[in-house]
């Protein structure tokens, strides 16, 4: 009898309703990659606001650094949960104001063969006779490597 009772009092404290764990863990598991990045992303955020506080700069608290970025505090206080899917214009922004490296994308290095006719081969072809130039090979052939961040390098 006894057993009934506790069962019957432990039902009544018992949510019907679905916890949805089983979905929350599906959809940590699909968006492992950026929540990882979102979570390092905080660690170093708050630990540069901490760092800020102790020394007394700017911003030193969310609030304060919700004020600089001009959004709210909540969104603030989102992104140090770990679980904000951060746009990189975001992520700039908080670089720049935090005066820190959060993300690092390599710099673009592209390398090719560029071939072109030496001015000399042009007078031969011309039939002109030049007593400054001689021909030692009609083609030249250089690697040239373009090194730029973002798209500066590719428009080099």
């Amino acid at each position: 009898m006894e057993k009934n009772k506790n069962i019957e009092n432990f039902l009544k404290h018992v949510s019907k309703k679905s916890s949805g764990w089983l979905e929350k863990a599906k959809w940590q598991e699909e968006n492992e990659d950026w929540l990882d990045v979102s979570f390092s992303v905080a660690v170093r955020v708050a630990s540069t606001l901490s760092a800020n506080k102790k020394a007394n700069v700017y911003p030193k608290s969310q609030v304060e650094l919700a004020e600089a970025m001009g959004c709210s505090a909540q969104y603030v206080n989102k992104l140090l949960k770990g679980q904000e899917n951060l746009q990189i214009e975001t992520i700039c922004k908080v670089q720049r104001i935090l005066n820190i490296k959060l993300i690092e994308v390599p710099k673009a290095i592209i390398t090719q063969t560029v071939q072109y006719e030496t001015v000399s081969s042009w007078f031969e072809k011309l039939n002109i006779k030049s007593p400054a130039t001689t021909i030692t090979t009609p083609y030249s052939y250089e690697k040239v490597e373009v090194v730029g961040e973002g798209n500066y390098g590719l428009a080099a």
